[in-house]
Parts: structure tokens; sequence; C-alpha cells
């Protein structure tokens, strides 16, 4: 599992990559976020190549 600090307007812009992979993770991978949908801390989803959960922080 990775967790990564990113900043959201990055995030939503450019998708980010699997540290683990280097696979292109973007919105629809995410299953879950929280604390809610509408303003997002933290960011969980699985990569769709290698299967990795990763966590992403909202900075």
């Amino acid at each position: 599992m990775g967790r990564q600090n990113v900043p959201r307007d990055q995030w939503l812009e450019l998708g980010y990559e699997c540290p683990r992979c280097g696979e292109q993770v973007t919105e629809a991978d995410v299953y879950s976020w929280r604390p809610m949908p509408e303003d997002p801390k933290l960011l969980l989803l699985w990569c769709p190549n290698c299967g990795d959960r990763v966590e992403i922080n909202h900075i």
C-alpha cells in the first residue's frame, strides 16, 4: 500500500501514478472518499494494474 500527499487540484487535473507499478490511477478508480465525497481529505483506491491499494491525502 502506498500513501501519497498530493494537492487536490493536481490530482483532479492530472490523475496520479501508483507508487508500486507506475500505472496511471484516476478518479474512476476511487472506491472511498473520506470523510465525505463533497470535501474529501483522503481518497482510497485500487490500482487497476497491480491491484495495490493506494491512499491519497489531499493537502
